[in-house]
């Protein structure tokens, strides 16, 4: 009967006993968890840069935000994006463009880069978790709004976009970034994108035509990290609360293609064969190469005009190359003889003015020797004007 008793009441209390054991498991795993999503290396974030191609929109290279969660199998990479540029150039002109912030596995970032042949260096993010988890936050934030943001290059570019990025995800504290480089303080972000894209020529007159001055205008320092590789100088020296913001650099993909540019047909090239031929046709006429000419204007003219009075793209607000490329002289052509003169030698004073600004990158130089092939050949042809009206005089006497 004792044992009876004994086995009846351990029976009862095996339920209690077990649920004893689940509640202190369950303990147990909630302390494994924090402990888990507290350690240093439960979020890692870094800033990947890939190397230059020879597209236009990525001469410069790019830069994007690789943030990974190695307890949860995470590991993606956001950057802004637009939609396709090569498919829908009309709306990118007209500033119907669209873009956003997208996120991307890692692994297919690699796998696209590395089929083109371009390089990607990995350069660690320094920063505490807690500013690593806000990083991660916004990060989703943003591509939670979705591709309706319009395109904005200049605003939303991938170098600037990464660094607001970081800088909103350490508040209240503040980056520190040192001691600027000179470059930045005197150079215009025109001029600063300029200099990065002097090995692409063509890329770089394509760009100096569609960009206006907005790019000349002062902004603050910060505002002028518009390409990778001046992200990376700047955040290089800078620092959060006295530790370094940047860890150790690692490379993740070599870059096996060679960027070649243009070779011998640049251009300065083209540019130069005008004005040269411009200066022929002022002792030879050359009907063709007047036609060619006010053709070229023509087009580059309502291009520019178009892009400062009716597109809604960033940045074309005002142009200096619309002084001498506008479709005028195509209207006005009949009337020739009243503006030739005149306006030969505003192309010229306008050509050296830009000479003497050159390191400013006001426009590209094949834009100058453009220029100066219009105002040749406008010279020129009001002088044969002046002796044929003059002859014809002659011979009424």
């Amino acid at each position: 009967m004792k044992l009876r008793r004994f086995i009846a009441s351990w029976l009862l209390l095996i339920p209690f006993v077990c649920m004893g054991q689940e509640a202190d498991s369950l303990t147990l795993a909630q302390q494994d968890s924090l402990a888990i999503t507290e350690s240093d290396d439960f979020v890692k974030a870094s800033i990947l840069v890939a190397t230059p191609s020879d597209v236009l929109y990525s001469c410069v290279g790019h830069a994007s935000i690789r943030m990974q969660c190695p307890y949860y199998d995470l590991d993606v990479v956001y950057t802004y994006e637009s939609e396709s540029v090569k498919s829908r150039i009309l709306s990118f002109l007209m500033g119907e463009l669209k873009m956003g912030m997208t996120s991307v596995p890692t692994s297919r970032v690699l796998a696209d880069y590395s089929s083109e042949g371009r390089g990607i260096t990995e350069y660690p993010l320094n920063i505490p978790l807690d500013k690593r988890k806000n990083l991660w936050q916004y990060l989703d934030g943003k591509v939670a709004e979705g591709m309706n943001l319009s395109y904005d290059f200049l605003n939303r570019g991938c170098a600037l976009s990464c660094l607001r990025a970081i800088r909103t995800a350490v508040l209240p504290d503040t980056l520190s970034f040192g001691k600027w480089d000179e470059k930045f303080i005197k150079q215009s972000r025109r001029t600063l994108a300029s200099r990065q894209m002097e090995s692409f020529p063509w890329n770089h007159f394509a760009l100096q035509m569609i960009i206006g001055t907005d790019l000349n205008q002062p902004c603050a320092l910060v505002n002028k990290i518009i390409v990778p590789l001046h992200l990376i100088e700047v955040l290089e020296k800078a620092t959060l609360n006295g530790q370094p913001v940047l860890g150790d650099v690692r490379t993740l993909a070599h870059q096996t293609v060679e960027v070649k540019g243009p070779g011998w047909f640049t251009p300065m090239l083209v540019g130069l064969i005008f004005l040269l031929l411009a200066i022929v046709s002022c002792f030879w006429a050359q009907r063709p190469l007047s036609f060619l000419l006010l053709l070229l204007q023509s087009i580059f003219g309502l291009f520019i005009t178009y892009l400062v009075f009716f597109s809604t793209l960033p940045s074309t607000s005002f142009s200096w190359l619309i002084i001498p490329f506008n479709p005028l002289p195509l209207f006005l052509w009949h009337w020739r003889r009243w503006w030739l003169l005149p306006y030969g030698l505003i192309c010229l004073g306008w050509s050296v003015v830009m000479l003497l600004q050159i390191e400013n990158s006001l426009v590209d130089p094949a834009h100058i020797v453009l220029t100066l092939a219009l105002a040749v050949n406008y010279v020129g042809q009001w002088n044969k004007i002046r002796k044929q009206n003059k002859l014809n005089k002659n011979k009424c006497l």
